[in-house]
């Protein structure tokens, strides 16, 4: 049974394959404000490699546990039924994230002419990549209840909550009042919490 988390991870991350093949014809242009010059974070590839350290963890842990005899003990009964269903929220969520921001970039940076996203997720949270990446290592954990799992779980959220934090910073120094007021409207990574 542990082993078929492997199939709900390839169909999350497949989302990111399909928007590869979305068609390249033009987008109308959202009426949200454009950059007028281009914008990098401060050390995205370090926060990149945080996040990167989490996923290898929580990997390095899936695959010892799918791997080694015995099987995991389970908590309670629908904790894999549970794990299963918010790796596919986290896979919805990175689907209807891409399918609106079509500036996605790996690294935090802003090219000249960037627009700022605040439709589609965006309305209720102002990073709902990584709070579908978040969601992603909750689901394994409870798919997967075991300390290393777990460990590479909570370095997803810490480096997920890092990431955005810093990208704040820089849609703040792009955008000014209108980043200020979106984030006046909406919230990190749970709707009206935080």
């Amino acid at each position: 049974m542990d082993k078929w988390i492997y199939l709900a991870h390839a169909l999350c991350w497949s989302v990111f394959l399909l928007r590869g093949r979305r068609s390249s014809s033009p987008e109308p242009a959202p009426p949200a404000p454009a950059t007028s010059a281009p914008h990098k974070a401060r050390h995205p590839t370090l926060l990149v490699a945080l996040h990167g350290l989490g996923f290898g963890v929580m990997y390095f842990g899936i695959g010892a546990a799918a791997f080694s005899p015995p099987p995991v003990p389970r908590l309670f009964p629908p904790q894999v039924a549970l794990g299963g269903a918010l790796i596919a929220l986290a896979a919805l969520l990175t689907a209807w994230t891409l399918r609106v921001f079509h500036s996605w970039r790996l690294r935090a940076q802003l090219d000249v002419g960037h627009r700022l996203s605040t439709d589609g997720p965006f309305r209720y949270v102002r990073h709902p990549i990584y709070l579908a990446m978040a969601l992603l290592g909750l689901g394994s954990f409870l798919w997967i209840a075991t300390p290393i799992v777990g460990v590479g779980a909570l370095l997803m959220a810490l480096a997920g909550d890092l990431r955005a934090r810093s990208e704040e910073k820089l849609l703040t120094e792009a955008y000014a009042d209108d980043y200020r007021n979106y984030q006046r409207r909406s919230r990190r990574f749970v709707p009206g919490v935080y």
